[in-house]
């Protein structure tokens, strides 16, 4: 399936150990492979940032498709400072309890449905989601603001296509995607590409 990108500008995905695949966590970057916009991955690693500190606090996420929305959640609360290792300890010791709905992992999200794909934009800004259940949409509109709700270490896009618009089993559902069109960081070079397949650590200007 070919869908635009989600986001505008540089970004880095970055997934963690286990993630699948076929879903991608994308980090807004300024000329590196670095999320942080006024701190330090030690500050970050053993102390405490502000989320503002990170590049992709707060930037637009757009609809990669036309279509409809057919689920969608505001309200989950962001982390509002981050600290890796408390965060991680927190999420590895403290899960959401079995049968807890989907807003208890992905946080605020938006689900469409895309003739019979479903794309999922998870993680937004509590707050930011001006869309409802029924709401048709562009591709390139807007449908919320990168967060740092649910199960989140630090403010990220969490994305994937689905063949239902159930979340549920996480991950058990997805389908392959490719971005229409990105430039990906090869060495020094920016290389435009065309229906290209990503993966964990390409550094894209979208």
């Amino acid at each position: 399936m070919v869908v635009d990108p989600p986001l505008k500008g540089e970004w880095v995905i970055l997934n963690p150990p286990g993630h699948p695949k076929l879903a991608l966590d994308l980090l807004a970057t300024k000329g590196s492979r670095l999320p942080y916009r006024g701190a330090t991955f030690l500050r970050h690693l053993f102390g405490s940032i502000a989320v503002e500190e990170t590049y992709a606090w707060s930037q637009p996420v757009l609809a990669p498709l036309d279509g409809v929305v057919v689920a969608c959640s505001d309200g989950t609360p962001d982390r509002e400072r981050i600290s890796m290792i408390r965060d991680l300890v927190t999420l590895l010791l403290l899960p959401p309890k079995p049968g807890s709905p989907f807003a208890a992992y992905g946080g605020n999200y938006v689900i469409l449905k895309c003739g019979d794909k479903y794309p999922l934009m998870a993680h937004l800004r509590c707050g930011s989601v001006p869309v409802k259940v029924g709401d048709s949409v562009l591709a390139g509109d807007q449908l919320g603001e990168v967060g740092n709700s649910g199960s989140s270490l630090q403010p990220h896009l969490h994305f994937q296509v689905m063949n239902s618009e159930n979340p549920f089993p996480l991950f058990r559902n997805l389908v392959p995607f490719t971005f229409r069109e990105v430039r990906k960081r090869v060495g020094r070079e920016w290389k435009t590409l065309s229906n290209a397949e990503l993966s964990n650590g390409d550094h894209l200007r979208l």
